[in-house]
């Protein structure tokens, strides 16, 4: 329920940018002026994403069953602050244009929700049951960093924000207070 709530809100989120602001902006971004780009290496993001997702569901319904409500809320949570927070930055593709990898959640870039999302796939991975599948997420996690500066699917700021947003999460749900309405509501508590 929390990580439909996430999905439909950064949804939103993405409708409101591209009618209150349609002209967005491009802006200079150093580390992308320095790397080669490759337009179609968007697909190699969309493929380790696809394998990462695939992975950890892997490891949820194999290694952690009784987590997954967890999981679902972690991630859900992610999408909801990334809603809130993608609003505030309405800047246009850092590619300039061309055809996007996901067809949904397009016009928002601060903070990017691949690299949180694979960030946060790798985090919940837990190294001490299957820790081959943690190294794997991390690699995949890195490839779509990769990617997703050698395609211009996102600003390295946004890829940074990503990994902050992320953390903040994990951190949070495991070391804070702030989320314990979620919690409760998913039995975590």
């Amino acid at each position: 329920m929390v990580l439909a709530a996430g999905a439909l809100a950064c949804e939103a989120a993405s409708r409101f940018i591209a009618a209150r602001f349609p002209d967005r902006p491009v802006v200079p971004d150093l580390l992308l002026e320095i790397a080669p780009f490759a337009a179609d290496v968007r697909h190699v993001t969309a493929a380790a994403m696809v394998a990462g997702a695939l992975l950890f569901a892997y490891y949820a319904l194999r290694f952690a069953p009784e987590e997954i409500p967890r999981f679902a809320a972690v991630l859900g949570i992610m999408y909801l602050l990334r809603a809130a927070i993608m609003v505030l930055t309405p800047l246009a593709h850092a590619r300039g244009g061309g055809p996007p990898a996901f067809p949904l959640f397009q016009h928002g870039m601060f903070p990017s929700g691949h690299t949180a999302a694979a960030l946060l796939f790798a985090f919940m991975t837990d190294a001490g049951r299957a820790p081959r599948l943690h190294v794997a997420q991390f690699a995949l996690l890195a490839i779509v960093i990769a990617a997703l500066l050698i395609s211009r699917g996102h600003y390295s700021i946004d890829i940074v924000g990503g990994a902050l947003l992320a953390y903040f999460v994990d951190r949070e749900w495991t070391n804070g207070s702030l989320f314990d309405p979620v919690k409760r509501f998913v039995g975590a508590a």
